[in-house]
């Protein structure tokens, strides 16, 4: 998979979209490549975010 492609599962993962729904939508990658940006990017949200609270807006 190549840095562009990485780039938009990573935009889908940060949407909130669920593993399995990833694979669903990227069925031409590897799954185990999919699952390695997911947990990359849940890991480092959780790193980054200790302690804090998000809070967003989607009006």
């Amino acid at each position: 998979m190549n840095k562009k492609d990485q780039m938009t599962v990573e935009n889908f993962v940060s949407t909130g979209m669920e593993l399995e729904t990833l694979y669903t939508c990227f069925p031409d990658f590897s799954k185990d490549e999919i699952a390695a940006i997911y947990n990359n990017y849940n890991e480092n949200i959780l790193n980054n975010n200790e302690g804090q609270t998000i809070s967003i807006n989607c009006t």
